[in-house]
């Protein structure tokens, strides 16, 4: 069997040469490097290649981000795992999202977790996968293997058991709450209470009550004493759905409740403890929400220990045939086959309710059609009318709106933050801006190298632009 070779990336000589010993009788090929320096060094000088990379988050040089992002662009292949403490489990969740396969933990302790995670590595095994995503599909997650829900769900797998609370952000649809119900059941709280709430499906005035419990005579029609979501939560997990519509006044309380965990009864005295761990949920973009005051920015970092992005369905097509074929099977006990006609025209459909809503056409389509086989003609007209007219012109223009959309959001920032033109660095801002322009071509580039794995003939052919462009951005854009 070929020996992996393994770059070990850090600067503390305990952590290498515990690694160097660790992966050696693994019969591993390794090679150390104890700064961004020496990385640097080792991808222009090392043309065989690495298996993977096992790379501290915090160099004295460098930040283990930056070196994923060099690693991949090089190495598209090489996996990396992430060597971080716990106060920096954030960053490694987001070098996960930009690619990372997995985040240790320092200190080392728990050393069976750390081989089995180093194991799947070495042995680029699939069973985890498959056991995550059977794992996913019990809370209803359905995905296929190439989809971008495995690496969201790989993180949330990862962060269940940390005392952390999460925010889900999505579009509706997306299936936000069963995401939560998936970091409750796989969290050392599985056994305690689960609690999901809706903010913006109670009036204002009953949102306090509800969440805080009342006592007996609080208010008319108060006969008797009520618990609240906090004390029904105890030990367990609170899912706020919709976090973006609860009221201002509701937004100081629950700020209060997430930092010291007391809460007060509507018309008590007495004040109450709980242990809770808050998962909240939105499809606003809450931090545009801060900047238009509607939202209170205190309390978004609180709720978004880990934020979790549930991408829309328009952007995972591959997992339309999996879903419809899971849920067909599910809703009929027996095998009914959907024809790949059909399934090329759902994928080819916008989707705007996401997964809910594509489970309510076939919902539809087999209420109307009792046939063992649904077939393109089977599904609604009016969804076949408007895959016509509305794709074509949709997926490049989407892209366009959205980087128009975060532009204008930029531009507005800042307008905001200069108040006055007193003191402004004017040189600084333009500077500023300009390298920005630079930053950005350098990352897609990056990211366009991984995915056409290191192919820059390919990459020219796909950005539209030449190889020299390639080189002068990665280059002189640095």
């Amino acid at each position: 069997m070929e020996k992996k070779r393994i770059l070990i990336v850090d600067d503390e000589t305990e952590v290498t040469t515990f690694f160097t010993y660790f992966l050696k009788k693994k019969d591993c090929d390794i090679v150390v490097a104890n700064s961004g320096k020496d990385v640097e060094r080792l991808l222009h000088s090392d043309s065989t290649g690495f298996h993977a990379a096992l790379v501290d988050l915090k160099l004295p040089d460098a930040d283990g981000l930056t070196l994923l992002k060099q690693i991949k662009a090089v190495f598209p292949t090489c996996e990396v795992l992430i060597m971080t403490g716990f106060s920096t489990i954030k960053s490694a969740v987001t070098a996960m999202q930009w690619g990372a396969r997995d985040y240790l933990e320092k200190p080392f302790d728990d050393l069976d977790s750390l081989e089995q995670v180093i194991d799947a590595v070495l042995s680029s095994s699939s069973k985890h996968s498959d056991h995550l995503s059977q794992e996913a599909a019990q809370y209803g997650i359905v995905y296929s293997s190439d989809s971008p829900m495995a690496n969201v769900c790989a993180i949330a797998k990862k962060l269940a058991k940390k005392a952390i609370h999460v925010l889900i952000e999505g579009e509706t649809g997306t299936g936000k709450e069963l995401m939560a119900r998936f970091l409750h059941g796989a969290s050392n709280r599985a056994q305690q209470p689960f609690v999901a709430f809706n903010c913006g499906a109670v009036p204002e005035s009953l949102l306090e009550s509800e969440l805080f419990g009342y006592e007996k005579g609080a208010f008319t029609g108060a006969l008797k004493s009520r618990k609240g979501l906090f004390e029904l939560a105890h030990n367990g997990t609170l899912f706020l759905d919709e976090i973006g519509e609860a009221p201002p006044s509701i937004q100081v309380k629950l700020l209060r409740t997430l930092e010291t965990g007391e809460f007060m009864r509507v018309g008590g005295e007495q004040i109450g403890k709980s242990n809770i761990r808050f998962i909240s949920a939105t499809n606003r973009d809450l931090e545009h929400e801060v900047g238009m005051n509607r939202f209170r920015s205190d309390l978004l970092y609180r709720l978004e220990g880990i934020k979790l992005s549930i991408p829309p369905l328009r952007e995972r097509i591959q997992d339309i045939p999996t879903i419809a074929h899971y849920y067909l099977q599910k809703r009929s006990g027996d095998p009914r086959e959907i024809d790949q006609d059909a399934i090329e025209l759902l994928q080819r459909y916008d989707w705007p309710g996401n997964v809910r809503q594509l489970i309510n056409v076939l919902n539809q389509t087999i209420a109307l059609h009792e046939c063992e086989r649904l077939r393109a003609e089977h599904l609604p007209a009016n969804l076949r009318n408007r895959m016509v007219q509305v794709l074509p012109p949709t997926v490049p223009k989407r892209i366009e709106q959205v980087i128009d959309h975060e532009c204008e959001r930029f531009v507005d920032t800042i307008l905001r933050l200069v108040t006055s033109i007193d003191g402004i660095d004017f040189d600084y801002l333009i500077k500023r801006v300009k390298q920005l322009e630079g930053e950005i071509g350098r990352t897609i580039i990056e990211k366009g190298l991984t995915e056409t794995n290191g192919n820059r003939q390919l990459l020219s052919k796909k950005l539209n632009i030449t190889k020299r462009t390639i080189r002068y951005i990665l280059n002189e854009k640095a």
